[in-house]
């Protein structure tokens, strides 16, 4: 690297608002290690589906997944049903469409078989079952 590129700031990659697609676009370009460094700002916009930059936040995240495996079962094993909800569509979807989990699968089941009531009122079991479904699982 270069006296020049090192002087440069990091980009930024955790959005500042829904539709920071800049961000995104700078997300797509990090290391693991930069990943891990920001990764609470990052899983915050995985919290609503809905947010524009969700998706982009998602797939980058689930790209990552060998070292955000930790996170990811917390979220998974957390008490925010909604956040569950979201989640299972951004980051665990496109996880376990490129690589089988043990512990995740696991919790996907547990999340379909046997949901708190919190999961079911955030309907957080059928969207485990559509996609254990969808995975042939």
């Amino acid at each position: 690297m270069s006296k020049e590129a090192a002087a440069l700031p990091p980009r930024r990659i955790v959005p500042a608002h829904p539709a920071d697609y800049q961000a995104v676009h700078n997300l797509r370009r990090v290391d693991d290690d930069r990943i891990l460094a920001e990764l609470d700002g990052l899983l915050a916009w995985t919290q609503d589906g809905t947010w524009p930059v969700a998706r982009g936040v998602g797939e980058v995240l689930a790209l990552h997944f060998p070292v955000i495996r930790p996170a990811v079962l917390q979220i998974l094993r957390g008490a925010d049903a909604r956040w569950k909800h979201a989640f299972l569509g951004l980051v665990v979807d496109p996880v376990l469409r490129a690589q089988a989990d043990a512990d995740v699968l696991r919790e996907l089941r547990r999340l379909a078989q046997h949901p708190t009531p919190a999961e079911q009122a955030e309907h957080v079991a059928e969207r485990a079952l559509a996609l254990l479904d969808d995975l042939g699982l």
